[in-house]
Formats: structure tokens, sequence, C-alpha cells
């Protein structure tokens, strides 16, 4: 009681709200059936009363109600503790209209399903009686209905039960929802004459044309036998394979019996029999155990097939086990003969590629310039996420023989495709693994050589380009020594040797009259071929490697020193900071140079009292100071003027190291080198 109040509440308050949405409700199928499916997505508010429930499957969410004049499809999702309505209630439903897939049906507000309220239970309305086109035509759609029609065949499709059915010249399907007990499958529908009554209901595709007709049935009691099609013309012939569908030999009118040894069985489907003169492939859903090696006597109606006639069993009988059949070996080409159709052959190949699916996995082979296919089973019918096979290994593959016609009505045409369905996993046998250096392996080192190649020129290129701006720097260092050679000899040895000339051409000129002069002439030339003697040695300093005759730059840089301080005009010091180290070889000479460098234009410009030379050795750097006591200059305003100074700026610049110099007018001059080792 309290439930049909709460029912009654619901549809109420949706009615209220339907209501003032501004459509008119809508209270009988015909009123909805005639809104087109832009007209059923308004969403009309819908009111039915007394309808009669004609097909019920709350489990997959399906219903369908009858007015006693045409029916209609109600989505009602299962709730839980719902058993839903039964066939034979009366119902009150209350929702929305909606275009549905095919025809327009009834929902419920949002996500949820119409409002269905069980007001009775009464026996059955009295169904239409359709035959033939009639029961094609797609406005009977959730008709409720009954037809008389011929049984093709009885199968089982995902535990539901199938039958095959043809009105006249009309196929359709009756559906019942299954699973079944194997004792309670109507396998002996088939082939007979049967009246069934049902909901009529479609499928259809994305443009909403209906592409194939099912009749739901709930009970198997709505399905009843009135005898059989036609009787056969002859008693049961016993032929041979070869002998069907030839001129003069049995037809589809026939009941013929055949005897052989199956080779391979596919449950609900059929089986494979290897018969005397070929094998044929045996239709029938009825549950069988023939394993490999069964002799088995069928009875049955033969039928065309698309390249090799087959047989739809009525009876089998199992009559003893005898050795398996062996398999024929043969090439794929051989294969495609159309009388190789369901032989138990065996092929080789090389492996092209794998796919999966639920069935197995399935493999494109190639066998000389042949190409086809093959499904081999997973082992246990689990599926395995990785192959075990290996592309482009060679194979041996054992399995029935399926030849596909090339869909052209030439009768000589032999464009055939050839599938394998090998019968387990023990029927593939790998016979080579593929060579290890494939075309794609090639290929691949191909490229990857090809890059190394370039990297390798690429690095020789930039290698070569320093080692020419090394050369060409070394050059560059070559001229500019040259030049300052060539000015320290001009303004030194050169000039030194035109004073000690000029000195001695004035000793004839006063020697007679005035001793006294000329002595003082020959003492000032002495004087100055020491000055010159003293230049020269600095200068072959300057141009001897420092490697030779020399044990590292502190020995020579005092061995230099010595040669000056000869006069005893100037104070020379060396300082040593740090763990002495053999440096670079280009590192030492331009270090000699740079302290020869500073060294001498103190002693030259500077007039010191004393010149220091400061090595300081670091961890990873060296720095070179020489620094005197003499008058200085202004920096600033003699930059860029001096050759030295500009030639030792280039030697550090050359070896990327630091160079300072810091000196002013009467405080002396200090030049700092740094370089990193």
């Amino acid at each position: 009681m309290a439930r049909a109040v709460l029912s009654f509440l619901i549809v109420f308050i949706l009615a209220s709200g339907l209501r003032a949405n501004g459509l008119p409700v809508l209270r009988t199928i015909a009123e909805i059936s005639r809104l087109s499916p832009e007209e059923a997505k308004l969403g009309y508010p819908v009111e039915l009363r007394g309808m009669v429930v004609t097909f019920s499957k709350p489990e997959i969410a399906t219903l369908f109600i009858h007015d006693g004049s045409q029916g209609i499809f109600v989505s009602r999702p299962l709730l839980p503790g719902d058993a839903g309505p039964v066939q034979g209630d009366h119902v009150d439903v209350s929702g929305f209209t909606e275009p549905g897939n095919f025809a327009a049906s009834i929902k419920g507000k949002d996500r949820e399903g119409a409002s269905v309220r069980v007001t009775g239970h009464g026996p059955m309305i009295e169904p239409k009686h359709v035959y033939g086109a009639e029961l094609g035509m797609p406005n009977r759609d959730c008709d409720w209905v009954s037809v008389e029609a011929q049984v093709i065949e009885v199968t089982i499709r995902y535990g539901d039960i199938v039958v095959e059915c043809q009105s006249g010249t009309f196929p359709f399907f009756i559906l019942l929802k299954g699973p079944l007990a194997d004792r309670s499958v109507p396998w002996g529908l088939a082939e007979k004459k049967i009246r069934a009554r049902g909901v009529v209901a479609s499928s259809f595709n994305s443009v909403r044309q209906m592409t194939r007709r099912f009749l739901r049935v709930s009970t198997l009691s709505e399905i009843e036998t009135i005898g059989a099609e036609f009787e056969p013309q002859s008693p049961t012939t016993v032929t041979r394979a070869n002998e069907l569908f030839r001129l003069g030999g049995p037809g589809s009118v026939d009941i013929v019996r055949l005897s052989g040894v199956s080779t391979f069985t596919q449950p609900g489907r059929g089986f494979y029999l290897k018969t005397e003169d070929g094998s044929i492939w045996i239709q029938t859903a009825q549950p069988i155990a023939a394993l490999p090696g069964t002799v088995i006597e069928v009875e049955g109606r033969p039928m065309a097939g698309d390249v090799k006639p087959f047989l739809r069993a009525r009876s089998l009988k199992l009559q003893g086990v005898t050795t398996s059949p062996l398999p024929v070996a043969m090439s794929a080409s051989e294969a495609l003969d159309t009388r190789n159709d369901s032989e138990l052959v065996a092929l080789e190949g090389v492996l092209l590629d794998i796919q999966h699916s639920d069935d197995g996995e399935m493999l494109e082979m190639r066998d000389g310039k042949a190409v086809f296919r093959c499904l081999v089973p997973w082992d246990h019918g689990v599926r395995s996420p990785r192959s075990s096979l290996v592309v482009g290994s060679q194979v041996r593959v054992t399995g029935i023989a399926k030849i596909s016609a090339s869909g052209t009505n030439d009768p000589m045409q032999e464009d055939h495709s050839l599938m394998l369905i090998a019968r387990s996993r023990a029927d593939f046998q790998t016979l080579a693994l593929p060579p290890y250096w494939t075309a794609e392996r090639v290929t691949y080192v191909a490229v990857a050589l090809f890059v190394l190649m370039l990297g390798i020129f690429g690095l020789a290129r930039v290698r070569r380009r320093r080692e020419d701006e090394t050369r060409r720097r070394e050059f560059e260092a070559v001229l500019v020594e040259r030049g300052r050679f060539a000015r320290e000899i001009h303004d030194s040895l050169a000039q030194g040797l035109t004073s000690i000339s000029l000195q001695l051409e004035c000793v004839p000129d006063v020697i007679g009259t005035d001793p006294i002069l000329a002595r003082h002439h020959v003492e000032r030339a002495r004087g100055l071929v020491s000055d010159s003697l003293k230049e020269a040695r600095r200068t072959i300093w300057n141009l001897r490697p420092l490697a030779l005759g020399e044990a590292d730059l502190a020995s020579a840089l005092r061995r230099f020193t010595n040669d000056l301080g000869e006069a005893g005009r100037v104070i020379f010091s060396q300082e040593i900071e740090g763990t002495p180290r053999p440096l670079p070889p280009e590192h030492e000479a331009a270090l000699l140079r740079i302290a020869q460098e500073a060294i001498t234009n103190a002693v030259r410009y500077a007039s010191p009292g004393r010149v220091n030379t400061r090595l300081r050795y670091g961890s990873d750097w060296f720095t070179l100071i020489v620094s005197d006591d003499g008058k200085g200059f202004d920096v600033t305003g003699n930059a860029g003027k001096g050759f030295g100074l500009t030639s030792m700026a280039e030697r550090v610049a050359a070896l990327d190291g630091s160079f300072t110099i810091e000196s002013s007018p009467g405080k002396g001059t200090e030049v700092s080198v740094t370089l990193t080792t």
C-alpha cells in the first residue's frame, strides 16, 4: 500500500513538472509514434494508463509495453532490490519522450528511468498474426505479434539461444535470453515449421536504418512446432562428399548420409569431417564430444557454400575412435585450390606480422609469393599480453584450410584468400629464428654509422680549424717577434756600433795634438763596446729556446739578470712562492720573454735601483710579477704606444691569461701576468 502511494506521488510530481514546460501531455502510444526524432527529442511529457507488459528483462534494462493497438520501448534501468514488472502485468507509465536509436521511446527525468507502476495482472492480449514481408516492415518495431516460419538453424551466442528462421522470403531471428541447460536447448527445432509469438525488435545503423529483425520471446513455451516445411522426396541417400551439388547429384532438398573421421571441432558451430574423397564442414550447434580421430556418421541436408558445399546436420552418430588423420604438406599456392577447403594441411612460411584477438593470435605469413593468415588459439584459452612468436621466423603451421571466394561471379576467378585455423598451440612450430642482420637492423646500423661519420667529420673539421687557428697565431707571433728583434737590433746593437765608430773616427784627428782627448775617445769606445756586448747577449737569450740548457723558468731568469747586473748599477732579486713545478713549454717560453721585456724596459727607461722578480705557483695557476723602484710612467697616456707593452699583452692573450701594468710617475712599475696551467 505504501509503495503504491509513493509511486502515485512520484507520478503526480512528474506530471506537474512536465506540464510546466509548455508541451502537451501525450496519453497514447500512437501519439508518441507520430513524433519525428526532432520532436521526440524535446521531451514531451507522457502519461500512459492500463498498459500491458509484453516483454520484460530487468537485468538487461529491457521493457516493452502494449496498449492493445501497438507497442513501445520503455527505458527503465534496473534498480537495487527491484525485480521489475513481468509479462502480463498491467502498468501505468509516466516519463518523457526520447528519439531513441530507431524509434521513439519513453525515458525518465535526467538519467533516471521512467516511472512504472504495476496496477494488476491478467491474461496476455491476443498477438497480431503477421507473415513474411509484413514482419519486415519497420513500423512493426515493438509490436506484439505471432508469426509462422521455417527454422533454419539453432545456435548459442554468448549464452543466448538464437533460432535462425525464414518466413516466406523474409529472414529473421528468434532470441531467447539464456543460459539454458544443455538438455533444454531446442536443438530439435532445426528444419521444423513453427509458430512463435513475441515482441518485434530491431538492430539498426547510425542513420536509423533497420539492419536485422528479431523476435524476442520470454520462454520456450512461446515457440510451437506445427510440422515440417517439406519432406525429403526420397529416402536418405548414402553419398560421397564430392558428389554433393554435382549435376544429377544430391541437392538442398535431399537428406544425405556421410561417414568420416573428425579433424577439428568448434563447439557451438560444427566440425570438420575427413571422408574418403575429401574433407567437408559439418554445421551443427549441438554439443558433440568429437576429438580428432573420432569416427562419425552424419545425416543432414547439403548446402551450397562459397567455394565448397557443406552439410547442415540433423543427426550424428559416434561410431568409435581411430588414428587422427595426418596433415597434408603442401605450399600455400597449392592450398589455394578450392578442393583443399576444409582439409587438414601443413604449410611453411615466414612470419610477417602478429595481431592479437580474443580467439588467439592472428598471424600473417608468406610462402614464396603467396601471403596467407593463420589463427593460433591461446594456451588453455587464456589471452597472453605478450607473444612468444618472433616476426621474421621460418615456421610450420598445421590447421584447417579455409578458402574465401573473391566475391566475383566469374566461375574461373581464382583470386581467393587463404586462412589456416590451427587446432591448438602445438600445431605451430618455429623452424628457424630470423637472422640477426635483418633489413630493418641493417637500415638502423647504416643510419647510425652515417650519423657517426657525420659526427667524426664535424669533430675533425672543428679540430682542424683549431689547429689552423693555433698555427695562424704562432705565425703571427713569429712575425711579431721578428719585428721586435729587428727593432731591438736597430735600437741597441746598431746604434751602439754607430757610436763606437764615431768615437774611433775621432782618435786619428786628435791623437797627435791632444793625446788625452784621444785616450778619452778610446775609453768611451770601450764602454760602448761593453754595452753593445750586453745587448747582444740579451738578444741571444731572447732567441734561445728555454728548454735548451735551462732547467726551469726561475734559473733562466736568474742567469738573464746576472748578465744585466755585471755593471753593478741595478740590484736584481728573485722570490718564489709555492712549490715550483715544470710549466707547459709554450707557457715558459712566453713568460721568459715577457719577463725579459719587462726587466729590460725597467733598466733602459726607469733608472731603477732595484728590480724584483716574483714567481708564484698555485694549484692550477701561475703568476709572474716584475716590479721596480724606478721613475715610473703614465700607463693611460702610453697605452698602445710601446711595441714592447703591446707584444707582452698579445703573448698573454694568446694563452688566455690576464695581464696588468700598475705604474705612475715617480712610484715605480709593476708588471703582472697570470696563466691557467
